[in-house]
């Protein structure tokens, strides 16, 4: 009886929580959407990987590995005078290997246009996107494809160049 009366005064008479002010509210305008993409990323931003559909590598960097078909997202508040922009480079290391490389760029499936890359190093492409094409607040999707492709003699990967940034200016 005294270990069951020990036991009932050990439980009652312990602290009661107290009052805790609420912790500090922060406004959801973080400078990105949390739910989605924006209209430009640089691969090295932390919300990176909200604009990758595939094809692009998960390995945090200021580039990032373009697979076979790489497909990106964003969305516009505006969507008049859309320039589509993207930088890019094409390793030597690749480059020694595969020579000259094309890449073409397409918006919403409509190409928009190709680029020849000529050398080994970096390159950056703008090209105006034609009215209608992008709807305000909508996700927009970018694909790219790359010829010829790097193909790794021991695993069969395809790598087509490395990804800097991409995405829409005014």
């Amino acid at each position: 009886m005294l270990l069951v009366m020990g036991a009932l005064l050990t439980v009652s008479c312990g602290r009661q929580p107290g009052l805790y002010a609420a912790p500090p509210q922060r406004s959801l305008d973080l400078g990105h959407d949390p739910d989605g993409a924006r209209a430009f990323v640089n691969m090295d931003d932390p919300q990176a990987d909200d604009y990758f559909v595939h094809d692009i590598s998960p390995d945090r960097g200021f580039r990032r590995w373009a697979f076979i078909r790489p497909e990106l997202r964003f969305r516009v508040k505006d969507a008049r005078h859309l320039v589509f922009t993207a930088e890019f480079a094409i390793p030597e290391v690749t480059f020694k290997v595969t020579g000259p490389v094309t890449v073409s760029y397409a918006v919403n499936g409509r190409t928009l246009g190709a680029i020849r890359c000529d050398r080994a190093g970096d390159f950056r492409l703008e090209k105006p996107v034609p009215d209608g094409l992008v709807e305000p607040e909508k996700f927009v999707r970018v694909t790219f494809d790359a010829t010829p492709r790097w193909i790794s003699p021991i695993d069969g990967a395809q790598l087509s160049f490395l990804l800097r940034s991409a995405g829409f200016t005014q």
